[in-house]
């Protein structure tokens, strides 16, 4: 039996959750209604979090993107914390969606990919249709398997007949949800002497990809192209290498890691291995030479500096056009508006 005192806990509740969606939906109002509706020309990216793990009065949610071709949602790159919530807000329907890229397994990248898996199974349902293509994640093998798993192991161990959620098979084959099925590509970690390899080429679709230092976490940088157009993610990394400027060459749209800045954390620490500094971030992008920055990934460290941080890039000699990451901000590759 339901309380008096219970009743009023979850009505207060639920007022909050009602009032904290109907903020967001205020702001994406301010941007122009659902953000699907920005979505234009052959290449666009959505941004579904702009934040990494930290927890921030701002709401990022963690890492995540949503890319269409033609405007059609193709492929999620990374599904951190939130990113599962921000595709709901969207407007976005990715109930046919089938390709993941995961650039490494750090929990702010990937915690929210069973939820969106599942996701994509009610969401094709309520189109109308039974889901029947096998979803297709690549990612990181491993060389560092005391700390991480391949993303095929990871994959199989959220799903396969022995995974945590092994449910989902049964859920959904006899839930009229479709047939649930999947596919793992696992990509070489080794970042120095890494050249591009094109993973997949596939009715106009072009997805390349090398190996970058994220120090003790094997993680892949992405690039994207599709009608003359492209995108280039850096996931998280240190930058130590040439590897990102050779992806991101003339990229039309290229997302940057921009979680410290360049005394903050120490230089020595841990965490300043793991990401890169302004300073480098401008000599990457003046080398690589990209139409449009994206300054994502952004923390409690870096957000508050990011006029700042754009004041070092230009100082390292980038000329191109520099935008901060939000949620649910819509760029359409090669429509650079000043």
């Amino acid at each position: 039996m339901i309380t008096t005192q219970l009743r009023g806990g979850l009505a207060l509740l639920l007022g909050m959750l009602m009032s904290a969606i109907g903020i967001t939906a205020r702001a994406d109002a301010a941007l122009g209604g659902p953000a699907v509706q920005r979505v234009q020309g052959p290449l666009s990216v959505m941004v579904l979090g702009s934040g990494g793990p930290q927890l921030q009065t701002s709401g990022r949610a963690s890492a995540g993107y949503l890319v269409f071709t033609d405007g059609q949602p193709r492929v999620l790159m990374d599904l951190g914390g939130g990113t599962f919530q921000r595709i709901a807000q969207s407007g976005a329907h990715i109930g046919a969606l089938d390709i993941i890229l995961l650039s490494h397994l750090h929990i702010d990248h990937s915690e929210d990919l069973p939820a969106v898996i599942k996701g994509m199974y009610f969401d094709s349902r309520l189109q109308g249709s039974f889901r029947t293509a096998p979803f297709r994640v690549w990612g990181p093998g491993t060389d560092n398997p005391t700390m991480f798993p391949s993303v095929s192991e990871f994959t199989n161990d959220l799903f396969d007949a022995s995974g945590l959620f092994r449910y989902l098979e049964s859920f959904v084959d006899g839930g009229g949800l479709g047939h649930f099925a999947y596919e793992t590509h696992d990509l070489s970690p080794v970042f120095q002497g890494a050249t591009i390899d094109t993973i997949l080429d596939e009715g106009g679709l072009v997805i390349k990809a090398i190996a970058v230092d994220h120090f003790e976490a094997p993680a892949i940088a992405y690039r994207i192209e599709y009608g003359g157009r492209s995108i280039v993610y850096s996931g998280d990394t240190h930058s130590t290498t040439d590897n990102m400027i050779n992806l991101a060459q003339g990229a039309d749209l290229l997302i940057y890691d921009t979680s410290i800045l360049d005394d903050r954390p120490p230089p020595q620490s841990p965490f300043a291995k793991r990401h890169t500094t302004p300073t480098r971030l401008g000599q990457v992008a003046a080398m690589a030479n990209p139409a449009e920055l994206v300054l994502s990934h952004l923390t409690p460290v870096s957000d508050p500096e990011v006029t700042a941080i754009k004041k070092i890039i230009r100082g390292q000699g980038y000329a191109g056009k520099i935008n901060e990451a939000l949620d649910l901000k819509v760029y359409n590759a090669g429509m650079v508006k000043e």
